[in-house]
């Protein structure tokens, strides 16, 4: 077989096996691009909430829970903004392990070393939030990327933003 044969053999090999890759890469990027369904993550909407007596701020009221981290840089941002929200409903700051250190306001309670919770609510990452409805079963679980995903997750629940925190989502 002369040289120029065996190139052009190699050459269309090669060009097969590329072909492969690119088939097997676009699948993958079109698994990707669906995107993670958040039906799959966590509790499902109308689910009972698990430990209703340690995360419920009063019965037949809305609740949100936010599962933190106190290494995460995103759950640092949410919890300062959590801290500063007045209209919030009953919110719970709620920590696997040691948890950041705050003077929360009356509505928030800091809940630290509290990693059956996360196994119980099937928490995927951190931050994620919960909004319990005042029946007693989750509304909403998810996880809460931003700011504005948070200022979502508070009116979901019943509350209201104040007048910074609108100018501040309308920002973000």
């Amino acid at each position: 077989m002369s040289f120029d044969t065996t190139a052009l053999l190699l050459t269309w090999a090669a060009l097969v096996l590329l072909a492969l890759v690119v088939a097997g890469l676009v699948r993958q990027v079109h698994h990707l691009t669906q995107g993670p369904r958040t039906r799959d993550l966590g509790l499902r909407a109308g689910t009972p909430a698990p430990a209703p007596d340690l995360v419920r701020a009063e019965p037949g009221q809305p609740t949100l829970l936010l599962f933190l981290s106190e290494d995460c840089p995103a759950c640092r941002d949410i919890f300062q903004e959590a801290l500063g929200l007045d209209g919030a409903p009953a919110t719970r700051a709620i920590f696997a392990e040691e948890a950041i250190e705050a003077d929360p306001p009356p509505n928030l309670t800091i809940l630290a070393r509290q990693s059956e919770l996360f196994t119980a609510y099937q928490v995927p990452a951190t931050p994620y939030g919960v909004v319990i409805g005042a029946d007693g079963r989750v509304r909403t679980a998810e996880p809460v990327g931003s700011v504005r995903a948070l200022h979502t997750l508070v009116t979901d629940a019943g509350g209201r933003l104040n007048d910074d925190a609108e100018l501040d989502r309308s920002t973000r």
